[in-house]
């Protein structure tokens, strides 16, 4: 393999480990109830989690992920 794709492999493989991270925060945050009280949600909350929806909606639609699968 070439010097320049080895770097680019390994800078790949920070990125993937730096999504991984990112999306455990947002599991966690999610888990979490975006941190808030049960007794203290408003629109504004709904509203901030429509617009993280919207958020990762359009991130899937820019990565082209079409379908969900588990394995």
């Amino acid at each position: 393999m070439a010097k320049n794709n080895e770097k680019a492999l390994s800078n790949f493989i920070g990125k993937i480990g730096e999504i991984h991270d990112r999306l455990e925060l947002l599991r966690w945050y999610a888990d979490n109830h975006m941190e808030c009280d049960p007794e203290e949600v408003n629109w504004s909350h709904v509203g901030t989690a429509g617009h993280i929806v919207n958020q990762l909606n359009e991130l899937i639609e820019f990565l082209g992920i079409t379908k969900f699968t588990e394995n």
